[in-house]
């Protein structure tokens, strides 16, 4: 049985730097698991213990800005 104690703790995938939020859920009783990264596959966390990890998202983060790149050279 869960009790009311949650927070969200962010995670970096090790493979390929993506990174994760999850909330954890304080319980009474030991949860084993572990997540993988959605991108390439490594595990990003594994727990073990009186808690638990659920509801994994993708941090979503502004992509780069591409310009032109001769922008100002006159030919």
């Amino acid at each position: 049985m869960a009790n009311s104690i949650w927070t969200i703790e962010e995670f970096t995938c090790t493979g390929c730097s993506m990174n994760y939020t999850a909330t954890r859920e304080e319980h009474t009783e030991a949860h084993v698991g572990h997540f993988k990264c959605s991108i390439c596959g490594s595990v990003v966390h594994s727990w073990s213990g009186k808690h638990h990890f659920f509801g994994w998202q993708a941090v979503k983060t502004k992509p780069p800005v591409f310009g032109r790149r001769w922008a100002g050279v006159e030919w």
